[in-house]
This record gives structure tokens, sequence and C-alpha cells, in this order.
């Protein structure tokens, strides 16, 4: 699998962590942010051995959406 930058979260600074979106040469997401733990992990349904999970707050969200809409369908929604 190859992963390429595609955005974080517009209010990080600099190499702070931070969520961030990664686009796969397989049509798929790779996704960073912060672990959450095991109690948040046993409340997800089908959750694999192999599969992990992160929490994205609503501003990456919103600012995924937005640069997605613009992207794919060349709507600005601001």
């Amino acid at each position: 699998m190859v992963v390429t930058f595609y955005i974080k979260d517009g209010t990080s600074q600099g190499d702070a962590q931070c969520e961030t979106f990664y686009r796969t040469d397989r049509g798929s997401w790779v996704i960073q942010g912060k672990r959450r733990g095991d109690k948040v992990g046993a409340q997800l349904i089908g959750l694999a051995a192999d599969e992990t999970f992160c929490e994205m707050s609503d501003p990456t969200m919103d600012r995924f959406v937005r640069h997605y809409v613009r992207e794919r369908y060349g709507v600005d929604l601001n």
C-alpha cells in the first residue's frame, strides 16, 4: 500500500500531532489520530483484531468534507 498526504486539521501547528487523512493507492483512507484505548474500542461493533480506530474532530471532518466536495464536484461550500 502507498499512502499520500491528503489533508490535516487546519488549526494544527507545524509538526504537532493532529488528525491527518492519507489517500491510498487502493481507493481507501488511512487516518492518523489520537489513541482512545480499549474502553472505546470495546464499544465499536465488529472491530476485528487487525483493525484500529481513531477519533476525528468536527473541525477536521468539516475541512475534509469541504476539500472533498471542491475536489470531486467542483463546488465550494464556503
